[in-house]
C-alpha cells in the first residue's frame, strides 16, 4: 500500500540515516530537488544571494580528527575532502536549506541539515562512529520501479522496492529522498516508512528525477540502495491548455492530444484560472487569486518557474480575471483593470494605460488580433447582461462597436487566424437576471469586412450554452465549453468545424480552453 506524499509536511526533512559504505556515484552525481507549484507570490526579480558551510569532523570515540573525509550537500553543490585536522570549507553557495554529509570508510555515514543564510558561515561539525559489519546484513533485491533509466513517467507515480534482512523484511524500516536534476534548492525527503512504497505527486514535466531509498533496523544498521533514476513526460507541442475544478480549487490542465493524457500543471489551494499560451517564448500566463485579488501570473509550459507580473489586480464589473492576453511579438501582455486597459512587459516591468472604456462601462474581456494591431473587447455595466463588443487599434484609438447591447449575456470574442472574423457568444434566450443565468448560449461568427453574422450552435443540445471559443493554431477547428443551463453538471470542452458541424465532446470536467 503507497504512502501518501504530502509535500508540506515532509519537505526540507533530513534523514537520520547511518550507512556503512557508499559507491563512487554517490559521490559525484548531481543529486538535486524539485517541488512544482511552490507558491504563487514568486516577485519577477530575485537577486543572488550567497553565504557558507564549514566545519570539522572527528572520531566519535577518540576526538580525534579525521582527513580525507568526503563532504558533499544535498542539493549538490561541490565534492571535497577534510585536511588533515578535519576541517573542511564549502563556500559561496546559494542560500537555502542543505544536508551536509559526511562519508569516510569504515565509518557510518552521517548527515546533518543547515540553512544557509545570506552573508553568513553556518557552522557544521560531525562526530563519526566506526561501521558495524553487521549491517551488511541488509540488502536490496534489485527490484525497484521505476527501473532504472526509465522514460515518460507520470507526474503522480508510486516508488516501490524490495529489500531483506537475512531472510525477513518484516522489521525493517526505510527512508527515501528524491532529487530533480534542476533544482538546487530543495528536495523530498520521507522517513521511518514501513511500506515498501511511497506515492509522490506534483512532479514537474520533461525532468531527471533520482532517488534512494535506505532501509535501517532497530539496532541503527543501515544499507542504502543503488542510486535510481526516471524521467518524466513532457508537455506536447500540441497540447491545448484549460481549467478543471479539483478538490474545489481550479486549476491549469493540459491536454496531450498526441496521447490522449490530460496533464496537471499546477497544484494550488487558490484558484489558478484562465491559460494563455504565447508560443513564441512557449510561456503561459494566467491568473491566481492567492493575493486576495487576482494577479497575472506566467510559467514555462511545463508549469516551471512561476512569477508574478502586476501589482494591479485584474478586476472590473463581473471581471473574472479573463481579461487578458500576450502581444506576442512584443513580449507584452495587455490586461483590464475596471475602467482601463493596461499593457506591461512579460517580466513585470513596463506598465502603461492603452485605453478607457466608455463613460459607467469597466472591460471585461480582451484578446489581441493576431497581427497584435488590433484589440477586441467586451465592456460590461453595472449589470451582467449590459455587455457590448468593441474593436479597437493596437494603442487604444479608433474604437468601433461591432456588437451592440443586445438582451441576454454577450461575452468571448476571439478573432479567427486570418484576422478576419471574430467569434463571440450570445445569450439568445434574452434572459436577463442579476445572477446572469444563461439559458441559450451560441457562438457566432462576425465578419469584419461584410458586417454579417452566422450562428455557429444551430446543432447545439438543447438546454445547453455554448461558451468562451477559440480557434485551433491551424484556424480548422474551434474549441470551446459546453455546459447544461442549469449547472448540474461540470462543464465539457468541445471542438466544431468552423461552420458548425461535426461537434464533438474533447475533455470531460473542464472550461476556458486555449490553443492558439
Amino acid at each position: 500500500m503507497g504512502v501518501p506524499y504530502d509535500h508540506n509536511k515532509l519537505k526540507d526533512k533530513h534523514m537520520k540515516i547511518l550507512s556503512k559504505k557508499h559507491s563512487p556515484l554517490l559521490l559525484i552525481i548531481l543529486l538535486v530537488s524539485s517541488y512544482t507549484f511552490k507558491s504563487c507570490t514568486e516577485d519577477p526579480y530575485k537577486p543572488e544571494t550567497l553565504g557558507s558551510i564549514e566545519g570539522q569532523v572527528m572520531d566519535a570515540e577518540t576526538n580525534n580528527p579525521l582527513s580525507n573525509v568526503t563532504i558533499t550537500t544535498k542539493p549538490s553543490t561541490e565534492v571535497i575532502l577534510t585536511d588533515e585536522t578535519g576541517f573542511y570549507q564549502i563556500a559561496n553557495i546559494d542560500t537555502g536549506r542543505y544536508s551536509v554529509v559526511a562519508e569516510k570508510d569504515d565509518y557510518q555515514t552521517k548527515m546533518l541539515g543547515i540553512l544557509v543564510k545570506e552573508d553568513h558561515v553556518s557552522n557544521v561539525n560531525f562526530l563519526l562512529k566506526k561501521s558495524d559489519a553487521s549491517s551488511g546484513d541488509i540488502n536490496f533485491t534489485g527490484s525497484f520501479y521505476p527501473s532504472n533509466g526509465a522514460e515518460n513517467m507520470p507526474p503522480n507515480l508510486t516508488l516501490s522496492w524490495k529489500a531483506m534482512e537475512g531472510r525477513s523484511s518484516d522489521s525493517l524500516n526505510y527512508s527515501v529522498e528524491l532529487f530533480n536534476s534542476n533544482n538546487t534548492k530543495q528536495y523530498y525527503s520521507a522517513e521511518d516508512i514501513r511500506d515498501t512504497s511511497l506515492t509522490v505527486e506534483a512532479l514537474q514535466y520533461n525532468k531527471v528525477y533520482y532517488w534512494q531509498v535506505s532501509a535501517y533496523n532497530k539496532r541503527g544498521d543501515t544499507t542504502r540502495s543503488e542510486i535510481q533514476s526516471f524521467k518524466t513526460r513532457g508537455i506536447s507541442q500540441n497540447a491545448f491548455y484549460f481549467v478543471r475544478k479539483v478538490d474545489g480549487n481550479y486549476e491549469i490542465m493540459a491536454y496531450d492530444r498526441d496521447n490522449d493524457l490530460v496533464n496537471r500543471l499546477t497544484y494550488n489551494s487558490y484558484r489558478d484560472w484562465a491559460p494563455r499560451i504565447n508560443r513564441n517564448n512557449n510561456m503561459l500566463a494566467f491568473v491566481n487569486n492567492s493575493e486576495v485579488k487576482t494577479q497575472i501570473y506566467t510559467m514555462t509550459r511545463n508549469g516551471e518557474n512561476i512569477t508574478r507580473i502586476t501589482n494591479i489586480e485584474v478586476d472590473g464589473y463581473h471581471n473574472q480575471g479573463n481579461a487578458f492576453d500576450w502581444d506576442e511579438d512584443r513580449g507584452k501582455i495587455i490586461f483590464s483593470h475596471y475602467e482601463n486597459l493596461y499593457e506591461v512587459n512579460a517580466d513585470g516591468t513596463g506598465l502603461n494605460p492603452i485605453a478607457t472604456a466608455p463613460d459607467e462601462r469597466n472591460f471585461r474581456e480582451c484578446q489581441l488580433s493576431p497581427d497584435n494591431s488590433q484589440i477586441v473587447a467586451v465592456t460590461i455595466g453595472s449589470k451582467i447582461y449590459e455587455s457590448e463588443i468593441y474593436l479597437l487599434n493596437r494603442d487604444g484609438t479608433n474604437p468601433q462597436l461591432l456588437v451592440d447591447d443586445l438582451d441576454g449575456i454577450v461575452a468571448s470574442p476571439s478573432f479567427s487566424i486570418d484576422g478576419e472574423s471574430i467569434l463571440y457568444t450570445h445569450d439568445v434566450s434574452g434572459n436577463q437576471t442579476r445572477e446572469g443565468r444563461m439559458l441559450n448560449s451560441h457562438i457566432f461568427r462576425y465578419n469584419l469586412a461584410s458586417g454579417t453574422t452566422t450562428d455557429l450552435s444551430s446543432n447545439k443540445p438543447l438546454g445547453t450554452n455554448d461558451l468562451t471559443p477559440t480557434y485551433s493554431p491551424t484556424g480548422n477547428k474551434i474549441l470551446f465549453t459546453n455546459v447544461v443551463n442549469d449547472g448540474s453538471q461540470p462543464k465539457e470542452i468541445w471542438m466544431m468545424d468552423i461552420n458548425g458541424d461535426n461537434r464533438e465532446k474533447v475533455v470531460d470536467n473542464g472550461e476556458l480552453p486555449n490553443w492558439k
